[in-house]
């Protein structure tokens, strides 16, 4: 082979090599992306897993920011998550993660795995060319129906959503909207959105959720100003509910047996827990 063969291949070799190194670097890039998740494919949830739990007189409810399992002490365990919801009826989370075994795909389904519950996964963004990241249900109490609702995003990779399912409580339907509220420019009209729904649905209804925003806020405020709208932390807690807490549930139709915010060390934000039943002083 001439000295100009050698060179020649060379340089072949080294354009194959970079070619190679920049395929490799789109896929990397293009798997690393984070997209909208399709609104219009189907949740993944356990099959069939309400058919076997009771309905309650009451329910225990959850609502739960879990941080993707990393606690506030930086260590991530979803055990710790897991006993924090482990007498829970029903519980609404948020910042759910999908998972690399194919087992438990979501941190939802690994959740019920330790509790005996049925599970949903409502993602709101795809890494990886799969589902990876969203809001999610656990439930011990027979679920009749669930559906998710994209919320407005004009901030670029911020997606939410929100979860609406119809649960069974001393035989009758509750209602209850679960959700995410972004803490920035979408914030108002997510807010706007999700309030618009709870008011539309027939009672028994609650709104539950990390609404990123405090009492303050004058979407709130005309909220609970309104005469069959309860919000049982500001009721129950009155003088001892922190003036920065942004995790909240309001109801119509329904009476609080008990609430409260629980401070942990399994997330960042406080488990709220409530008890809740239908008010038979109210029309449905």
């Amino acid at each position: 082979m001439t000295l100009a063969s050698n060179v020649s291949a060379t340089r072949w070799k080294g354009v194959a090599l970079g070619l190679a190194a920049a395929l490799i670097g789109l896929i990397i890039w293009d798997g690393a992306d984070r997209r909208a998740t399709d609104a219009t494919r189907p949740m993944v949830q356990s099959p069939q897993s309400s058919a076997k739990h009771e309905s309650p007189d009451y329910l225990k409810l959850a609502s739960f920011n879990i941080h993707g399992g990393k606690g506030s002490d930086g260590v991530r365990s979803l055990a710790r998550t897991a006993e924090l919801l482990a007498d829970s009826d029903f519980a609404g989370l948020y910042e759910v993660k999908a998972t690399s075994d194919v087992t438990v795909p979501n941190q939802a389904s690994a959740l019920a795995r330790t509790g005996d519950a049925g599970w949903l996964f409502a993602p709101t963004e795809r890494r990886w060319w799969s589902d990876h990241f969203g809001n999610g249900l656990l439930f011990r109490v027979p679920v009749r129906s669930s559906l998710r609702f994209p919320l407005v995003n004009t901030r670029g990779k911020a997606y939410r959503n929100a979860i609406l399912s119809t649960v069974e409580l001393k035989g009758a339907a509750v209602r209850i909207v679960a959700v995410h509220i972004d803490r920035e420019n979408d914030r108002r009209q997510q807010l706007e959105t999700v309030i618009e729904l709870f008011l539309s649905l027939q009672k028994p209804c609650l709104l539950m959720g990390d609404l990123n925003t405090i009492a303050t806020d004058p979407l709130l405020e005309d909220l609970v100003a309104r005469q069959d709208v309860r919000s049982p932390l500001q009721e129950s807690l009155e003088g001892h509910l922190p003036s920065q807490n942004i995790d909240w549930i309001f109801t119509r139709g329904l009476r609080t047996i008990s609430v409260n915010l629980v401070e942990n060390t399994a997330s960042d934000h406080p488990l709220l827990k409530a008890e809740l039943a239908p008010d038979d002083r109210e029309g449905k």
